[in-house]
């Protein structure tokens, strides 16, 4: 990781990306994005939908929990293309939809984006960015991702629980001139961002816990304290993470048995803790299951491996989707 803003050159500084568009303004893009509308020099953008749209239009976004916020007025829309939308085109587009809605945001974001937009991604799942780089060319896509509790609890209004940590990289390492300036935009906002110089790999890490705690406790309805609590969980939680760890060596990526240590391990400190998959089934919203077993069976039959517990989960995750 980079921790130091050294090579974020003084000439930089009157460059820094102020245009800038939340694309999926839920607990995570409206998180981060009310934090970055708290600072003057930001012009930010929410993109938003329903009743959650109508409440940023109206009563502003409020921010409860460990971190207090009233945003308001606030700046919302539900089509980033729209007159109403956006003065200029963004400097930057932060990309936190879920995973299933990928493409439609980037039908919404071909009309608003110039070719000077800088487009980072902090969604779960690890397609999004080739998806993105495949629409608007790895030199104006940037991989990331987050780690945050928080939920969104009623339209506007979002309960912070902890956590909050953004990281982002170049795919070569390279402490580049935008993912630089990234940093600065972030330590501006208050948001702790590290550059990293293994962005990828680190990617499979964050997929890895999502693969893991979100497929099991969507499924379950159980809180990741649970599956600690519970031999035979515990061991489909490490039976999932070596199925994964075999993809990611067939993709080119180390992920070792203490990484894997690291990942399960380190959940216990969560305590009961609510992923984003079990929030959505406690909610009746669509499940973001395919970016993560989906995923890894699909890969795992193009590299021709066995992955029995992933492919059972898909199984099961399509029927629940049929039946709710």
């Amino acid at each position: 990781m980079y921790h130091q803003l050294e090579r974020y050159k003084s000439k930089d500084r009157k460059k820094l990306m102020q245009n800038i568009l939340i694309m999926g303004s839920g607990a995570v893009g409206g998180f981060y994005g009310a934090h970055l509308a708290s600072v003057d020099r930001f012009h930010v953008t929410f993109v938003a939908r329903g009743a959650h749209l109508k409440a940023l239009q109206s009563r502003g976004l409020r921010i409860t929990g460990l971190t207090e916020m009233h945003l308001q007025p606030v700046n919302a829309a539900a089509d980033p293309s729209a007159p109403s939308a956006l003065d200029a085109p963004p400097d930057l587009v932060i990309v936190a939809v879920k995973s299933y809605d990928t493409m439609e945001a980037i039908r919404l974001l071909q009309p608003a984006v110039s070719n000077r937009t800088q487009i980072l991604t902090i969604q779960n799942g690890l397609e999004n960015y080739e998806l993105l780089s495949d629409e608007f060319g790895s030199e104006r896509v940037i991989r990331g991702f987050c780690k945050i509790g928080a939920e969104l609890t009623a339209p506007g209004v979002i309960d912070y629980r902890g956590l909050s940590s953004m990281v982002f990289g170049e795919e070569d390492g390279s402490p580049s001139n935008r993912v630089m300036q990234l940093q600065k935009i972030m330590e501006y906002a208050g948001i702790a961002a590290e550059v990293s110089r293994e962005i990828r790999r680190e990617a499979w890490l964050k997929f890895l816990w999502n693969g893991i705690f979100n497929m099991m406790t969507g499924l379950s309805g159980a809180t990741t304290d649970m599956i600690f609590d519970d031999a035979d969980a515990y061991a489909v939680a490490w039976q999932l993470f070596y199925e994964m760890q075999a993809v990611a060596s067939a993709e080119g990526v180390r992920i070792t048995d203490k990484d894997g240590t690291d990942v399960i391990e380190g959940t216990r400190g969560l305590g009961a803790f609510k992923t984003s998959t079990w929030q959505d089934r406690r909610k009746g919203k669509p499940l973001e299951y395919d970016a993560f077993c989906g995923y890894i069976v699909r890969k795992a039959t193009a590299c021709k491996l066995a992955v029995p517990v992933n492919q059972a989960f898909l199984a099961l995750y399509r029927l629940l989707e049929q039946s709710e």
